[in-house]
């Protein structure tokens, strides 16, 4: 397999195929990444003082419990009443708990849209890349979003639960292999206990190794079942087994597309700090001038909070389309990068195994990377 000659059709097609563009903008914007977080992350210091159950005389457990979780209700009310009213300046007359119950029903609404969001966009960008791979047709958006909304896109979704579970149960599993004989030696005598603790310590950094390698060769079989589900539209459980198959016998090749992965993403997040630092001072500039301008005339006109609204309306939409837009559309990019990348290299691994589909156009087989014209 000539991985350099796969990551330059990849970018190629990339850059070529902007209809991709939007999928991996959508892609971008509902996949979670701690690269991203950590970006956001404040030093606040968040201490947990913990609820603590006190027992006077004649009063039973439960009753204390009851009085405890009580006044904890009451004090969260005061908190975030508290907050409501310096923070956005609402007055709230309602329990703290049903606020809180319709905030996580809302937060519930919007990781299930963003889940359908992310598994249909996938499955549109597999389905589009290997189109043009295949006949050279570059798809249109309204038929790329007719294919994201299909049972093929509900079955990528079923194999990373699958997957994830068996890859929780084998940890559960491990983890509790080693952690099991403890109640044994615990209550031993200090030599026992000593030595116990070193060998389960050390057992337990061993699981720590293995766990990390089962992740990358899970990650690995996830992204060819995917590939194998959207491009040739079987089921969950053929998918799977296919991409086993593929991980078991293709490794070496499975292996180094995936740390080329990880240097792809490990790059975007080197880069990302700087280009954000950059924009944000681009943002400032180019928002704030206009705002400014827009304020000072506004202010020769009327008095009071009208100059800063007029100012605020103007510069804050350019300051986020100025440092929101372009990283919004390079991690865009980088979704489709990815994706065409693991679509050509299941598509060469089907070659490789001599298992090429019938839809595969016959200039295909001896090797899709030297046939395909660019």
């Amino acid at each position: 397999m000539n991985h350099t000659e796969m990551l330059k059709r990849a970018w190629h097609t990339v850059w070529s195929y902007r209809a991709l563009w939007i999928f991996g903008v959508i892609l971008a914007l509902v996949t979670f990444s701690w690269k991203t977080a950590a970006l956001l992350d404040t030093d606040q210091d968040w201490t947990d003082r913990g609820i603590q159950v006190t027992v006077l005389d004649g009063e039973t457990f439960w009753d204390a419990l009851q009085k405890t979780l009580r006044h904890e209700v009451d004090e969260a009310n005061r908190e975030l009443s508290k907050l409501f009213a310096t923070q956005l300046g609402i007055v709230v007359t309602k329990d703290g708990l049903t606020i809180l119950g319709v905030l996580a029903g809302v937060a519930v609404t919007v990781i299930v849209v963003a889940k359908i969001a992310r598994y249909a966009s996938r499955t549109a960008l597999i389905r589009m890349v290997g189109t043009y791979l295949d006949s050279g047709e570059r798809v249109r958006m309204g038929r790329g979003f007719r294919w994201a909304w299909s049972r093929r896109a509900w079955r990528l979704f079923l194999i990373d639960l699958t997957a994830d579970v068996v890859a929780v149960l084998f940890g559960i599993l491990l983890f509790g292999l080693i952690l099991a004989p403890l109640p044994l030696w615990v209550d031993g005598g200090d030599g026992v206990i000593f030595t116990f603790a070193i060998l389960t310590g050390s057992l337990f950094f061993m699981a720590i190794f293995v766990m990390i390698v089962a992740g990358a060769v899970v990650s690995v079989w996830k992204r060819l079942a995917r590939q194998a589900c959207a491009l040739e539209g079987i089921g969950v459980t053929e998918a799977l087994r296919r991409g086993k198959s593929m991980v078991r016998s293709r490794r070496k090749d499975a292996g180094l597309i995936w740390l080329l992965t990880i240097a792809v993403e490990l790059g975007w997040s080197v880069i990302t700090v700087p280009l954000v630092l950059l924009l944000i001072g681009l943002g400032l500039l180019i928002g704030g001038l206009p705002g400014l301008a827009a304020g000072g005339l506004t202010g020769l006109a009327s008095r009071g909070d009208a100059p800063l609204f007029v100012g605020l309306a103007l510069g804050i939409p350019i300051f986020l389309l100025v440092t929101v837009g372009p990283v919004v559309l390079l991690s865009g990019m980088r979704e489709v990068f990815v994706s065409t990348l693991w679509t050509l290299t299941y598509r060469e691994l089907r070659v490789m195994e001599g298992d090429v589909p019938d839809r595969l156009p016959a200039a295909d087989t001896p090797s899709l990377l030297a046939t395909t014209t660019m």
